[in-house]
């Protein structure tokens, strides 16, 4: 499925903030590039590199005119890297893509003909793989359909991989991330979003989500959580979420948890509950007590 390419209105701008990402922007990039659908400006954002992610940005802008550069003079994160680009979009859909991770080739199809055919979904991503550093898959990971469940499990994780997110761009260029809680990362933003419309996810595989063992995650997961759970309050206090009662225990039980258990099994446990097979018997257990 070939879109045809707009001169002024793309149907899809796509945003990627970069930082020494070199060892697997290529690939990042050319998922892109390789979608089924054409119909696309990509904006990439160098966040002050120190390796090659500049030079190689550069080299695939000269060869594809959908691509738009920019440098940042001094490292800025990912937070306020997004929100530069976000105001510069002009698409119909607003895609997120991180520099080390892989769209599958029908990932934006599957993404723009789910939001076609569901007018009161905000936003939405999918189902994705789990990939190592060597492009090893190691997992599966689930994320819920169901709307109602999007809404309240977002009390408890990310019902949305952050960059698999696409949302319609007319809304997701009214807001901004917030980078008084979280510098180098994007949950803020999904409260926004939901108070405009429904979440959901492809029913697909469409992603492959690099699991690297420097990233934020890995290095201090107790202090990720912290700062997840302070922008979940936040939403409850200022952005008007009002999860389920029993995701609310559960995010209590979470943190009963996550106080007890010792920081270096914190990641694995955390990863095996969200591998299919057990994450989807729990969604649909706990969808039946919820609903």
């Amino acid at each position: 499925m070939k879109g045809k390419l707009s001169r002024n209105r793309p149907l899809i701008s796509v945003i990627m903030s970069v930082y020494n990402a070199e060892d697997f922007l290529m690939e990042a990039i050319e998922s892109i590039l390789n979608q089924t659908i054409s119909d696309f400006e990509f904006l990439i954002v160098d966040d002050h590199s120190s390796d090659d992610s500049w030079k190689i940005i550069r080299k695939y802008a000269k060869k594809d005119k959908r691509i738009k550069v920019f440098q940042n003079k001094t490292r800025k994160g990912l937070v306020l890297s997004l929100n530069f680009l976000i105001p510069k979009t002009l698409g119909v859909y607003v895609a997120r893509m991180d520099a080390d991770d892989i769209s599958l080739p029908k990932r934006f199809e599957e993404q723009v003909a789910f939001l076609n055919d569901n007018k009161d979904f905000v936003a939405c991503g999918g189902q994705e793989y789990i990939i190592d550093e060597k492009d090893k898959i190691i997992a599966e990971k689930y994320f819920p359909t169901d709307p109602r469940i999007c809404y309240n499990f977002l009390m408890n994780f990310m019902v949305i991989q952050p960059p698999l997110l696409m949302a319609r761009g007319s809304i997701f260029r009214m807001f901004r991330y917030n980078n008084h809680i979280f510098q180098n990362d994007d949950i803020t933003i999904h409260f926004k979003l939901i108070k405009m419309g429904q979440f959901g996810n492809v029913d697909k595989v469409i992603f492959k989500y690099r699991k690297r063992n420097n990233s934020l995650t890995h290095l201090g997961p107790k202090n990720v959580f912290f700062l997840a759970l302070k922008a979940r309050i936040y939403a409850i206090l200022k952005e008007n979420y009002r999860p389920s009662f029993a995701n609310i225990i559960l995010a209590g039980i979470e943190l009963f948890a996550v106080l007890l258990i010792p920081e270096r099994w914190i990641v694995p446990i955390f990863e095996y509950c969200r591998h299919v097979k057990p994450a989807y018997t729990i969604s649909v257990a706990l969808k039946k007590l919820l609903c």
